[in-house]
């Protein structure tokens, strides 16, 4: 059975127009029986109220509501302003502005539990990935950089799990009938999917970003968009119509909101243990990839849990876990290390804390990698750990966006956006990748 999500980015705070698009989608849901989820940028809350619009604000607290940033295209972007080489600087600035947008829809919309976060399109700055996951949020429901769309299965990165918008009902603006449910067949093949569609969009020609925001900011002089034809609104209003229909009465979905997502891929508590070693080890050795038995790991992880394992403790209780912030260093020529100077090195990992990149073990210079492989040699009952040169890097050809993504000269963000940290430092964390228990380690 697919689940299947609602999910309307709502962001256009500049024409009130289009706030009509808010009442008309989820009227069609509520005549259904359905509960959506709303992503709504602080700056539309306050923007709601200031126009009087109770009917949109009324039809929000009707569903669920989720964040979709503070300001969403206005520049400085979360890209933007995140772009900078101090990680905590930039924390400080994405937790102020997202935790202000928090208290704007909380107030308007008065729903106080926000269970999935929705960075505006193509914004996937990794301090905003680990800043939503340590604003309490357990899904982001929007674009992703790590996603499998064979099966629709949520993924897991910096902390955080993933699920992609990959479908959208703006297209029923100009679709036929026959594309709907061309649609649906392959909706019914995923696991996990979001049906997302931007409000405005069935009201208005153009979104507000395209006008308002396209490298530079016209604030004082809003570029408002044309309102659509009657007949077209009529078109889309009948096309969602029909395909609201059509999936509630096929028993191959099952309608949800992002919370029942959270809930369905709440983690048990996840421990490694020495008798997972063996496991693990072998695992890695036979790919150098995220583990999904005995349990579902990430690298960083299983490399937290040797480090407790080597320090005495008797098993390793999986936490919040991060990446490198800059390359990590990597053996060239064979190493060994006695347990002795593995167990000594093993202080240097410490939690809540970006990996280092180099070990020191005994003098002698380990990459993180390095270092784990001769961890689990040393667990399985060596003395003594000989480190060949192998990879570091999980292979990113598995998470091609992931591998390909850069933000110079993108559409929307300011043309003075260098991307000097954000894409790179968001590949720097595929150590914390994470694949469901018990699923296929491999996407491709």
């Amino acid at each position: 059975m697919t689940n299947i999500v609602f999910s309307f980015d709502t962001e256009d705070y500049v024409n009130e127009k289009g706030a009509d698009g808010i009442v008309r989608a989820g009227r069609i849901l509520r005549e259904n029986g359905i509960k959506g989820c709303y992503n709504v940028v602080g700056w539309l809350a306050e923007a709601l109220e200031k126009w009087g619009r109770e009917d949109a604000i009324e039809e929000l607290r009707l569903h669920e509501t989720e964040t979709h940033s503070l300001r969403h295209s206005y520049h400085p972007t979360i890209c933007e302003y995140t772009d900078i080489e101090d990680f905590d600087k930039a924390m400080r600035i994405f937790r102020e502005n997202e935790e202000s947008s928090l208290g704007m829809v909380r107030r308007v919309v008065g729903n106080e539990a926000f269970h999935a976060a929705c960075p505006p399109g193509f914004y996937l700055s990794y301090v905003g990935y680990y800043g939503y996951a340590d604003m309490g949020f357990k899904l982001v429901d929007g674009s992703n950089c790590v996603y499998d769309e064979k099966s629709g299965r949520v993924m897991n990165i910096c902390n955080i799990g993933c699920l992609p918008c990959k479908f959208s009902a703006d297209s029923f603006l100009r679709w036929d009938r026959p594309q709907i449910l061309e649609m649906i067949e392959k909706i019914a093949k995923l696991e996990n999917v979001i049906l997302f569609h931007h409000p405005q969009k069935s009201t208005l020609t153009t979104f507000c970003d395209k006008q308002n925001f396209d490298g530079y900011n016209t604030e004082g002089e809003w570029q408002l968009s044309d309102l659509l034809p009657e007949e077209t609104v009529r078109k889309f209003e009948e096309n969602f119509r029909f395909f609201v229909e059509t999936i509630k009465a096929d028993p191959r979905f099952h309608i949800v909101t992002c919370s029942d997502i959270v809930r369905e891929n709440a983690d048990p508590e996840r421990t490694i243990r020495p008798s997972d070693i063996p496991a693990l080890k072998a695992a890695l050795e036979e790919d150098f990839f995220p583990v999904t038995e005995p349990g579902s790991f990430c690298l960083s992880d299983i490399l937290l849990a040797s480090r407790d394992l080597l320090l005495g403790k008797e098993e390793h209780h999986c936490g919040k876990v991060y990446g490198f912030m800059d390359v990590p260093y990597a053996v060239t020529q064979p190493v060994k290390v006695t347990a002795e100077e593995l167990r000594e090195s093993a202080a240097q990992i410490r939690d809540g804390e970006f990996l280092p990149t180099v070990i020191e073990a005994g003098g002698k210079k380990l990459g993180p990698a390095d270092w784990l492989r001769a961890a689990l040699q040393i667990l399985s009952g060596s003395e003594q750990a000989v480190i060949v040169p192998d990879k570091w890097q999980i292979d990113l050809n598995e998470f091609p966006m992931l591998r390909d993504l850069c933000y110079r000269g993108t559409w929307i963000h300011s043309p003075e956006l260098e991307d000097r940290f954000i894409s790179d430092r968001l590949r720097l964390q595929s150590w914390t990748i994470r694949l469901p228990k018990g699923s296929t380690r491999r996407i491709y």
